[in-house]
């Protein structure tokens, strides 16, 4: 279904720019900053059975990075925008992408840590020693999240702006607000797991059976936005659907 709605959308960039080219090894770089390591190339079995132990760390991180580079890679196809504020927004981006790669692996690695008691650390992320610290790291990841989500949310506008001059058609206007939403709503997301490291030493005292389950709370605001983002993108299908023939 995401890829009918994505059809919506007319490629104006068919060849890459020396931007995105900046902009594509940027990313390869953030990868390589989550690979699974140990410092060194693992000499032994034991090491290496200790680093695939992050595994799952990596491939979440992976994800993350790849969908933000995807949707980058997108914006630049369908709007072939490339003046004064589409660059510095692109380059904004590769700059959050870079910092927040960091708390973006500590925290997911937290999480599996919690969850398998130590089982699935590669001995690269300590453990969190304190309440403290564990709020620091949510409060860096949520600023990161939003920022991201904040630079996207201008991407498309800056493209919604410039919809007469680039010719976009109604469907694609349509999908264009839409792309704004589900970034907002990214926004808004991370704008709660903020909150939630404001509120973490209250809920722990008040609730000392949470134990492992409150590094649960990136998988959940990512699940979330899933979920979030694929209602919109329903109603955007329904409303491209409504458009009059030969508006699409």
């Amino acid at each position: 279904m995401a890829n009918a709605l994505d059809n919506v959308m007319r490629i104006r960039r068919q060849q890459p720019t020396r931007l995105e080219g900046f902009v594509d090894a940027s990313f390869a770089f953030a990868v390589t900053l989550v690979v699974i390591s140990i410092g060194h190339v693992p000499a032994s079995v034991d090491e290496m059975l200790t680093a695939l132990r992050g595994m799952p760390t990596f491939a979440v991180s992976f994800l993350l990075i790849a969908r933000i580079w995807l949707s980058h890679r997108e914006w630049g196809r369908f709007y072939d925008l490339e003046d004064a504020a589409g660059v510095g927004l692109s380059l904004l981006l590769v700059f959050i992408v870079l910092v927040y790669v960091y708390p973006l692996r500590m925290l997911f690695a937290q999480m599996f840590m919690g969850f398998s008691g130590g089982g699935l650390g590669d001995g690269s992320v300590k453990p969190l020693a304190t309440i403290e610290e564990l709020r620091a790291a949510y409060l860096v990841f949520g600023l990161g999240f939003a920022s991201l989500s904040i630079v996207f949310v201008l991407l498309f506008r800056h493209a919604l702006r410039h919809a007469d001059a680039i010719g976009l058609a109604p469907a694609e206007r349509t999908y264009t607000r839409t792309k704004i939403g589900i970034w907002s709503t990214q926004a808004a997301l991370a704008l709660a797991s903020i909150a939630l490291a404001g509120c973490l030493p209250a809920l722990v005292r008040a609730l000392p059976g949470l134990g492992a389950g409150i590094f649960a709370a990136p998988g959940l605001v990512y699940a979330a936005n899933i979920f979030l983002s694929r209602m919109q993108r329903a109603r955007c299908r329904r409303a491209i659907a409504a458009l009059p023939a030969g508006q699409t």
